[in-house]
């Protein structure tokens, strides 16, 4: 599935379908692609082990989600800052047949050529939207697709490492070994150190279920603590055993109830009994390899991805460059005090992919603990548009 010139999108993709698979337990994954988001939080802010204390949740809203569509609502600054990331689509775009489908949904069916001028005036109007959005209606109607859309997220985790195993920095991030060492499960490599004394190690952690996580993400940054210089950790292939995942293993056994099942429980569970973390990080026998970049990674349309601005899609329900509109809820944050909900209404650009089926949007969140704490949460139901040009 994999190409060889298309790796470096890969881990992206990875990432937005591990992370499903570690919540929803999906089988296997072979060699699926996957968006490679670099994802951002520290050991202490990768997914919280602290009890989720929900506050009661804002009653509905049902005001029309074109009348209250704002930069503060997609949680950017401005329109103006979604630029990068259409002129990004636009190119896309352009490389296609003007005259071939592009989207086919009941009631908004679109050419490549037709796309690129939605993307175009988009990006022309931005400005005026920040001054009106209802100025959106005077270029586009909105065509709701015909059901909801499954609305999951994403982020970019920053992990603490050292140079050297040291004191408590004793887990190993690891370069591919190449094909000699492709055949060894989890267990073999973290417990049993058969890749040890290959100076294949891009750092070494102190927390084995950041580590964990940075793997299920596919990508993100390590800061090294010698000298506080960081580096992305890219997706650079995987070895030969079967994705498992974690989450529902751990329903399964009764650790938690399925409703209760998160990133965050996860590790409340793994850090309450840290006796069990071996026996249940192993059960997932697949393992991911990485390798050292500056620049970013990349989504699986070839472009870095956007915060709050790109969503990784089924490419078969709606292709790269598509424009949209999501209204959905993200969790609310800071868990216990803020509102039990945040409101997502924003219009989003299709540049990623990983292991959705059908009408399922994985927005990316960014780096930090707010995007870790929303990404490991969500899993609820949206209503998405795609916009089409008058």
């Amino acid at each position: 599935m994999m190409r060889p010139a298309k790796r470096h999108f890969r881990a992206l993709a990875l990432a937005t379908c591990l992370a499903t698979c570690l919540l929803t337990g999906c089988a296997g994954l072979e060699d699926a692609p996957r968006p490679a988001a670099a994802q951002q939080t520290t050991a202490a802010q990768t997914p919280a082990a602290t009890s989720q204390v929900r506050a009661p949740v804002a009653p509905p809203i049902t005001t029309p989600w074109n009348s209250r569509i704002s930069p503060a609502s997609q949680q950017i600054t401005s329109f103006a800052a979604l630029a990068p990331a259409v002129d990004r689509s636009i190119a896309y775009a352009a490389r296609k047949p003007a005259n071939a489908v592009a989207v086919d949904q009941p009631g908004a069916r679109l050419t490549w050529g037709q796309l690129h001028q939605s993307l175009t005036t988009f990006r022309r109007i931005l400005p005026e939207l920040d001054r009106d959005p209802t100025v959106l209606a005077k270029y586009f109607t909105w065509a709701p697709l015909a059901t909801d859309t499954l609305l999951t997220g994403y982020y970019e985790p920053t992990i603490e490492v050292s140079r050297t195993r040291q004191g408590q920095y004793i887990w190993p991030i690891y370069r591919n070994p190449g094909a000699s060492g492709k055949q060894h499960s989890r267990e073999a490599i973290d417990y049993k150190g058969v890749l040890a004394g290959r100076n294949l190690e891009l750092g070494f952690a102190k927390d084995p279920i950041a580590v964990f996580f940075l793997h299920v993400q596919g990508s993100g940054k390590l800061r090294y603590i010698e000298d506080g210089s960081t580096i992305y950790a890219l997706f650079d292939g995987h070895n030969a055993h079967r994705y498992v995942g974690v989450g529902r293993v751990m329903v399964e056994r009764g650790c938690f109830p399925e409703e209760e099942m998160s990133m965050q429980r996860i590790r409340r569970f793994l850090e309450e009994n840290p006796s069990q973390v071996r026996e249940y990080l192993t059960k997932n026998p697949s393992y991911i390899f990485f390798k050292a970049s500056q620049t970013p990674p990349v989504g699986a349309m070839g472009v870095p991805v956007t915060p709050h601005a790109s969503v990784a899609v089924d490419p078969g329900f709606v292709p790269y460059g598509t424009l949209l509109a999501v209204d959905g809820d993200l969790p609310g944050y800071p868990p216990g005090t803020g509102p039990g909900v945040e409101r997502f209404t924003g219009f989003v650009m299709a540049q990623d992919t990983g292991c959705m089926r059908g009408n399922h949007f994985d927005l990316y969140l960014g780096p930090g603990e707010k995007a870790a704490h929303q990404a490991g949460l969500m899993k609820g139901t949206a209503k998405a548009y795609v916009l089409l040009p008058k």
